[in-house]
């Protein structure tokens, strides 16, 4: 993230982002969040707790302050945006937070364990997702620490990372990769060796597959807001 976006093209990426995960199974439920930190200030935009994430429009972000403080006037936020701030006080090479319910994603939380290594794609999450003990919202900062991907037991999951592109993409395809976990999980499949787990990381990072991921995203959200027209 860089100082020249405008508030007002921040406030645009945050409602793609929702709208394009929605598009994707993980915008059915109040409670979903995506977040971004505002350059320069203690505060951050996000979506209003009272929409889904397939509703959101522009009127729907606002700013939040690390106090919890709604800068933005007249909406309500979730209570859960404490471990935005926590994560963000804690992680300044973090600018972008998503947290949804999706299905899968929350199917495979109450296995309280990250995926295992399903697919190429499973690779992303090797050694990089955490777990909480619960989903008190203090403790999930400290949990994450140094990784990118965490699951709450029995409630979602949280991707971060230094910019949307890359906390949307690894959102969306934990989605994909916790489904593959769920459906071969006791069924005598076995995961990727372990030697290959490394360069299948490497080839699937050096393909640009979360920035794909996240132009597919927005290509989603921007047909999804066109409809609406």
């Amino acid at each position: 993230m860089t100082g020249t976006v405008t508030e007002a093209e921040m406030i645009d990426n945050v409602v793609v982002a929702c709208r394009g995960l929605a598009q994707f199974g993980m915008g059915d439920l109040i409670g979903g969040h995506v977040s971004l930190r505002v350059p320069g200030e203690d505060a951050y935009f996000c979506n209003t707790f009272d929409r889904t994430l397939s509703e959101v429009t522009t009127d729907d972000v606002v700013k939040v302050a690390f106090d919890g403080s709604v800068l933005t006037p007249g909406r309500y936020v979730s209570l859960g945006l404490t471990f935005h701030t926590g994560i963000y006080q804690l992680r300044p090479d973090v600018n972008a937070i998503v947290h949804t319910h999706g299905y899968w994603i929350t199917t495979q939380a109450a296995f309280a364990r990250p995926p295992l290594m399903w697919h190429n794609l499973a690779t992303f999450f090797h050694d990089d997702c955490a777990m909480v003990e619960d989903d008190s919202f203090e403790a999930i900062a400290p949990a994450l620490g140094t990784k990118s991907t965490i699951l709450i037991p029995w409630h979602g999951a949280i991707t971060v990372a230094d910019t949307l592109s890359t906390a949307a993409g690894l959102h969306h395809t934990l989605e994909y990769i916790c489904r593959l976990d769920v459906q071969l999980a006791n069924t005598g499949a076995q995961p990727m060796p372990p030697d290959m787990v490394l360069k299948m990381r490497e080839l699937v990072t050096r393909a640009g597959y979360l920035e794909e991921t996240w132009q597919l995203l927005r290509r989603a959200g921007h047909r999804a807001l066109a409809a609406e027209r």
